[in-house]
């Protein structure tokens, strides 16, 4: 199978392209390099420099390689970049979409995967969060990921294109970049440099935690099976950020105690994803445990292969 990855030199993507070529595709990644690297790519992965908000440039990667499948994880991922510049966001992860899509659409592919965000839910009424609850997005992140959500149903199933829609919980491992603003990835740079870490809020709101390979397992399950619906790709159990920081000082064998900062717009207090969808129509679950993705992370300095 031909299949092309949108963000592929980056965080998550560069652990797609990998999964795909050891399945044995032929795989071209996508990327600007904002935030991703050529350095997570294996030598095997085709390469082409391209910002998706470039109407042409996609279109014309996209046409030359005709994937049978496109995982589409190019975005902006950041919440708070999201709330400083709500219109960048909506240029990446609304417009750069559609331009991807088009492109998918123009060069008859028959799949595409596109990596959402639990985010969509916002703060949910109900927990664990199912995939047919209310979207209540709180950030404009949040709401640029809803949107590419339904442009996604829109596009494809106006074209007839098997379509997967991946909400990712808190996604943990190697290769992330501090721009990012993840927790895990924070952590490990501020201890590693010396820097005292700071814990957003109290510290007690609890996340949904996945390991990156498991995402790419799940991405790649919906590309090779090619199916149509909407997953939630999470671990299934709430860790607080205070007891994600003493996993992670005790895998770096620190022992710093962290600064306090205030709440993140946007944050919410307890989020935990049912996943039971994933399990029965993906054949996934996530197999790798939070401390066993810490030790991975910890192990890999972010950046590096």
């Amino acid at each position: 199978m031909r299949v092309l990855v949108t963000g592929g030199a980056g965080f998550i993507g560069s652990h797609v392209v990998e999964a795909a070529l050891a399945a044995g595709d032929a795989v071209l990644a996508v990327d600007n390099l904002t935030s991703g690297s050529r350095d997570n790519l294996p030598a095997a992965c085709e390469f082409a420099h391209v910002d998706i908000t470039g109407s042409d440039a996609t279109r014309h990667a996209v046409l030359r390689w005709r994937p049978d499948a496109v995982a589409h994880l190019a975005a902006q991922t950041s919440v708070s970049a999201s709330v400083a510049d709500p219109a960048h966001d909506a240029a990446v992860n609304i417009t750069g979409t559609l331009t991807v899509l088009d492109a998918a659409v123009a060069a008859g592919c028959r799949t595409v995967v596109f990596a959402s965000s639990s985010t969509v839910y916002g703060d949910p009424r109900r927990q664990p969060v199912r995939e047919d609850d209310e979207l209540r997005p709180v950030s404009p992140y949040g709401v640029s990921k809803a949107a590419g959500e339904h442009y996604v149903r829109v596009v494809c199933g106006a074209h007839g294109i098997a379509h997967s829609v991946l909400r990712l919980g808190n996604v943990v491992g190697p290769r992330d970049s501090p721009h990012n603003h993840h927790a895990v990835t924070s952590f490990v740079h501020a201890l590693a440099g010396g820097v005292t870490p700071v814990i957003e809020w109290d510290g007690e709101q609890a996340k949904d935690y996945v390991y990156a390979g498991d995402v790419a397992s799940a991405v790649m399950r919906a590309v090779h099976g090619g199916v149509t619906g909407v997953f939630n790709i999470a671990g299934g159990r709430p860790t607080s950020v205070n007891e994600l920081y003493r996993m992670v000082s005790e895998a770096m064998g620190r022992d710093v105690a962290p600064l306090h900062a205030p709440r993140r717009p946007g944050d919410v207090r307890r989020f935990v994803m049912d996943c039971a969808r994933a399990r029965e129509a993906l054949d996934w679950r996530a197999t790798t445990t939070l401390q066993e993705a810490i030790a991975l992370t910890v192990a890999e300095p972010v950046g590096t292969r």
